[in-house]
């Protein structure tokens, strides 16, 4: 399948009304977004949820939609931890998001998320979680909106439902993706372990990024 033109996702995500005259071309591009990742089939559908001015400029060849994951490694301590934090930048080895929030002309649709862990400060995130993170609960926030509030963080190891059963270990993949907007806060929040907690953290946001340049 052959690499989609930007005025083809356009038109793939949109009902046909952008220009007179579309319609055959939106009937092809629709066809070859079926040769697309799911992560980005989802975003192509959301196009239209864009404004107005990324569309065009999406249209234009001035923006991309592209593969992305935001991570953050953060310290265990106590029994809650801030995983993202506001007036914290990005910093090479440890989290590649700026402030808790996406920059301007940045939209990003959340498709999964990844939580990993290791004992110690070093190594690979590939250990079970201990039973005072398993037992802890997790929120995870847009602006003042929760998204999922106060869930077992076990929820990334085990199957929840019979959805999520063959997937990579320490993610959920969501049901109903996000879209994440411009200057509103991300916040993933680990709360009431039954325990101290201790060792590191790797948290990832997995989706899809549209972004000018």
């Amino acid at each position: 399948m052959s690499e989609m033109t930007n005025e083809e996702i356009i038109l793939s995500g949109l009902n046909g009304s952008i220009e007179a005259g579309a319609e055959s071309r939106k009937k092809a591009a629709q066809f070859s977004k079926l040769g697309a990742s799911m992560f980005r089939k989802q975003m192509i559908e959301r196009i239209p949820n864009l404004p107005a001015s990324m569309q065009k400029m999406l249209k234009e060849d001035r923006a991309q939609i592209s593969d992305k994951e935001y991570f953050v490694i953060r310290e265990l301590a106590g029994t809650s931890t801030d995983v993202i934090k506001k007036n914290e930048k990005s910093e090479a080895g440890l989290r590649n998001i700026d402030d808790a929030e996406l920059g301007e002309n940045q939209y990003f649709l959340l498709s999964a998320i990844s939580l990993q862990y290791r004992s110690g400060s070093t190594g690979r995130f590939d250990e079970l979680f201990p039973d005072f993170l398993a037992n802890a609960v997790f929120t995870f926030k847009i602006a003042t909106r929760e998204i999922m509030s106060k869930n077992p963080v076990d929820m990334f190891q085990s199957p929840v439902y019979g959805y999520n059963t063959n997937r990579d270990f320490g993610i959920i993949v969501l049901n109903n993706p996000k879209l994440i907007i411009p200057k509103k806060t991300i916040a993933f929040d680990i709360e009431d372990a039954p325990a101290g907690m201790s060792g590191q953290i790797k948290l990832k946001l997995i989706g899809t990024e549209v972004k000018s340049y």
